[in-house]
């Protein structure tokens, strides 16, 4: 945190008074609908959400692949690269010229499609070959498409120490000089902004990284919590794995945020006029390509706040997303959709709204169709718990909006045991075909391939919301959970995770209003991302 104010915010509402009239009935109607449990520690009312009192917005950059998410992967073994376990970007470059991206374009796949519904495995907690490297990195790693330039080996060597000491992918530019070659190179995928112009980088690094580590490079490890479940649910019979595919990990960035309370005030330091500031630095999963989420609501997040105040939280779960085995709609009444094959545990509220058949026809076909007829938005809702199950330490729920999805659900290519999706780029073409912005930037061409370049649709146009961000009073600083944030001892157990909770002065009982970030980001401009994302 730096000693001035840099506010990347918006509220909600005031935010919304800006947007297409149906994204605001859909953020709007989650803010009324989504339901945030009713907590002594619950979110303002969508009546509460009035323009912040400054904005300023600001980029990021993502990574996208395979996301198959919860099914066991079956890749070899594959030694890093680099052995200096660190963010190894060298050469990175922020534009690719249009030769660097690849001419090859594969065989068009069937639209719309079913697919199934990524069901987590009963078993799959068995550790990876080798202790010295994560799951995450020797079979849920990136492997190049036809469209990508860059090798895999130079993908593997961009790796950080998980808290477990093993290696684990982690972020890495858009497209990067290979070393090798010393021309620019694609990767197809983004993972949203670099994490080290984070205000707070170094000091979760500190966290995350083993006490006994020999100096090496570190950085955000990703997959930490799944390999952690494969430990805790090694000794908790029926406990679902869940793995999830890299390109998926998104990094989250606002510095030097200033806190407005429920009723649109300052939160300020007790006995002080200081307003309270917090820097904030996120990794989400939110793979948006395939069907996964319209079932499963367990997504893998590293959760980190430092405030003014003295407000600190560094947490790692499977952050839930409301319940498994649905999502909501982004049109109507905003309803809940069954769907089916997960077996991840129901949530603590929150939601998420994926676009669905029905939406899109009302939304994103003909003359009318808007790109806010596709806009997801991912309503998180974490606590940290006590042992006891009802002792709440901590409480947090970012949001996560995506514009560019490239899948929907389809409830018409869907069986008894799998979610069927379509694409949203096959909108431009055929009946009802959309007409406007973005479809029409494509048009006029054959139909495209879902993961072509050229498809509007990568998943790279993310934003993000912070509202709740709190520690309860007496809470120990150091505490240990299972990998979904709960059973909190002060005593490290198998499969448990460490986290970091310091209350602060102001925000232990201030109920905070919604601030969105990042509003016109968009991570796969001329840099070769493409879906999967």
């Amino acid at each position: 945190m730096k000693n001035h104010t840099n506010v990347r915010g918006e509220s909600a509402a005031g935010t919304l008074r800006r947007w297409h009239p149906l994204a605001g009935a859909i953020a709007a109607g989650a803010l009324a609908a989504g339901g945030l449990a009713a907590l002594s520690l619950t979110a303002p009312s969508a009546q509460a959400l009035e323009p912040a009192p400054q904005a300023q917005q600001a980029e990021a950059t993502a990574a996208a692949e395979a996301e198959d998410d919860s099914q066991e992967a079956t890749a070899q073994h594959n030694p890093a690269v680099d052995s200096g376990h660190g963010v190894h970007a060298p050469g990175a470059q922020e534009t690719a010229p249009a030769e660097s991206l690849p001419s090859a374009t594969p065989e068009a796949s069937a639209s719309p499609e079913s697919t199934p519904a990524a069901e987590p495995s009963h078993e799959g907690h068995e550790p990876s070959g080798d202790s010295k490297y994560s799951t995450a990195y020797t079979e849920r790693n990136w492997t190049p498409t036809a469209y990508d330039t860059c090798s895999k080996e130079l993908h593997a060597s961009y790796t950080a120490l998980g808290p477990d000491g093993k290696i684990y992918p982690t972020w890495h530019p858009a497209q990067v000089t290979d070393p090798a070659t010393g021309t620019l190179c694609t990767f197809g995928h983004e993972h949203g902004a670099d994490p080290a112009s984070s205000d707070i980088y170094g000091w979760v690094v500190d966290h995350l990284t083993p006490e006994d580590t020999d100096g090496g490079k570190t950085g955000i490890p990703f997959g930490y919590a799944s390999e952690a479940l494969m430990t805790y649910g090694a000794s908790h019979e029926g406990m679902a794995m869940r793995h999830e595919d890299n390109a998926g990990h998104k990094i989250f960035i606002a510095n030097d945020v200033q806190l407005i309370d429920e009723f649109r005030d300052w939160v300020t330091i007790p006995g002080t006029q200081e307003i309270v500031t917090c820097d904030f630095l996120i990794k989400q999963h939110q793979g948006s390509w395939s069907p996964d989420a319209t079932s499963n609501n367990a997504h893998e997040a590293i959760y980190a706040s430092r405030c003014s105040d003295g407000t600190e939280i560094i947490s790692t779960t499977l952050s839930k997303f409301g319940n498994s085995n649905e999502f909501h709609q982004t049109c109507g009444t905003l309803g809940p959709v069954a769907t089916v094959g997960s077996k991840l545990p129901m949530g603590y509220g929150g939601l998420r709204q994926i676009p669905d058949a029905e939406c899109v026809a009302k939304n994103a076909t003909g003359n009318a169709a808007s790109l806010w007829g596709m806009y997801e938005l991912w309503k998180g809702e974490n606590k940290i718990m006590a042992a006891d199950g009802q002792t709440e330490l901590a409480h947090f729920d970012p949001w996560f909006g995506l514009r560019n999805p490239s899948r929907y659900y389809n409830p018409a290519n869907s069986t008894a045991t799998t979610n069927g999706i379509s694409r949203p780029v096959d909108l431009a073409w055929g009946d009802n075909a959309a007409t406007t912005y973005p479809w029409n930037t494509v048009a006029a061409s054959v139909p495209l391939n879902w993961q072509d370049p050229a498809s509007p649709f990568d998943g790279a146009q993310r934003d993000f919301y912070l509202t709740q961000n709190k520690v309860a009073a007496g809470t120990p600083a150091t505490v240990y959970t299972d990998p979904y944030g709960a059973g909190a001892t002060e005593t490290e157990f198998p499969g448990s995770i460490r986290q970091h909770l310091v209350s602060g002065s102001a925000t232990t009982t201030a109920n905070l209003s919604t601030q969105k970030f990042d509003t016109d980001a968009d991570y796969g401009h001329n840099n070769g991302v493409h879906a999967p994302n």
